[in-house]
């Protein structure tokens, strides 16, 4: 997978300036985007997913053409589709306002699932889960001599980013170890609260979603 990733950045992807032809040049370019791709990838159907992407997400037409294709480099080296299609999560091109070039540039952000799948790519995980908790969920956590413990029962309740109290992961690794962190919400807010998307893409369509991530990404030292 780094083999794959140095290789979607060395690859040069020609400029365009926004409002090109994306379908025109994705085409174009596809050859370069298809050569870093896994072999389990099917290249028809992330072609079209891109091309999907693009058209549901409006206002990377602003972006420069360049930034979006190597957006769609980066989801093929790591084997990652789009979820602006099929709405699971595993990573976005969402456009961006660079402050410093004064231009929209579209970035690839990586969704907890996108997360979960690669450290499952990893050899190193027996199993992994991200459990969000919600008001009138019965969840506690606690520390002893012997290891950090959790009780997790779901209740018949709204399970919804309003309700969200805390989220947590846990992991079995193939060594036999275990992984487990835990997050309130008041944490996973000061997280969003440093993000320069808090107040769009993700954080506000899939809220609970990237709390999930966050907590993920607070244990991938670990894993």
């Amino acid at each position: 997978m780094g083999q794959l990733a140095q290789a979607a950045q060395g690859t040069q992807i020609r400029a365009a300036q926004p409002g090109s032809d994306f379908k025109g040049l994705l085409k174009r370019e596809w050859p370069r985007i298809q050569a870093v791709m896994p072999k389990a990838m099917n290249p028809e159907r992330m072609m079209q997913i891109a091309i999907s992407a693009y058209n549901t997400t409006p206002k990377l037409s602003e972006c420069s053409t360049v930034s979006v294709l190597s957006c769609v480099m980066k989801c093929a080296s790591l084997g990652l589709e789009p979820s602006a299609v099929d709405g699971l999560g595993r990573a976005y091109i969402l456009p961006y306002y660079n402050g410093k070039t004064r231009h929209m540039e579209a970035q690839m952000i990586i969704g907890y699932r996108g997360m979960i799948d690669l450290a499952r790519r990893s050899g190193e995980l027996e199993s992994i889960h991200a459990q969000p908790v919600f008001q009138g969920d019965t969840y506690e956590h606690w520390e002893d001599e012997t290891g950090q413990h959790f009780k997790f029962v779901a209740a018949d309740v709204p399970h919804d980013a309003d309700n969200l109290t805390d989220v947590y992961v846990c992991a079995h690794l193939k060594d036999g170890g275990f992984v487990f962190e835990t997050m309130t919400r008041r944490e996973v807010d000061d997280v969003r609260k440093r993000s320069k998307a808090s107040a769009n893409g993700p954080w506000v369509t899939d809220y609970v979603a990237m709390a999930c991530k966050t907590v993920i990404r607070r244990s991938f030292k670990y894993l």
